[in-house]
């Protein structure tokens, strides 16, 4: 079932530069190509099919709120591009998705295995939130089978956001966070 690859994280500084980099490309492809879009994103798709984590980064906040005309909204795509991106190493990412998974991280740190995880995990008080962020993102991205080619194969429906994405997304997150300490702790 292990079709992540390990990856080394993808400093904040560099996915956020390469995230504004890549944005800026696309914003002016939106403004002066509009015809041209679809290729160009279909081309980051490929990137991110391809585990490209900043390219996972960069499909999610476009499916967040979409593009008039040229892209639906797609909430769903839009959280598990950037869990992908997260499980992927993108610290950018990860600060992202700090409000969803907050309490998860808080729950694996008041954890009596805490102490073995900071061990075995060399987590220290600036990359505690990356390791734990990227273990617990990677144990959800498995948990609810989503992978970067299969989201790229999908189909662009209109998929605005409902609470029921959420309910579930925070039931996934809960069940998660044993796998995610038995994981940090092996």
């Amino acid at each position: 079932m292990s079709r992540l690859k390990r990856l080394p994280f993808i400093y904040y500084e560099e996915a956020l530069n390469g995230f504004t980099e890549t944005r800026k490309t696309m914003n002016e492809i939106i403004q002066k190509k509009p015809e041209t879009f679809n290729d160009e994103f279909n081309y980051v798709k490929y990137l991110a099919a391809s585990e490209d984590p900043i390219a996972m980064d960069l499909l999610a906040y476009y499916y967040k709120t979409g593009i008039s005309g040229l892209l639906k909204e797609n909430y769903v795509k839009y959280i598990n591009w950037e869990l992908l991106s997260a499980a992927r190493g993108n610290e950018f990412a990860i600060e992202k998705l700090q409000f969803l998974i907050g309490f998860a991280i808080d729950n694996i740190m008041s954890s009596g295995d805490y102490n073995t995880i900071v061990y075995k995990n060399d987590i220290d008080d600036y990359n505690s939130l990356y390791v734990l962020g990227k273990a617990l993102c990677k144990t959800i991205v498995k948990r609810i089978n989503c992978f970067p080619v299969d989201l790229m194969e999908s189909k662009d429906e209109y998929l605005p956001y409902k609470k029921e994405y959420d309910i579930n997304l925070r039931k996934n997150i809960e069940d998660a966070i044993p796998d995610t300490i038995n994981y940090l702790k092996s």
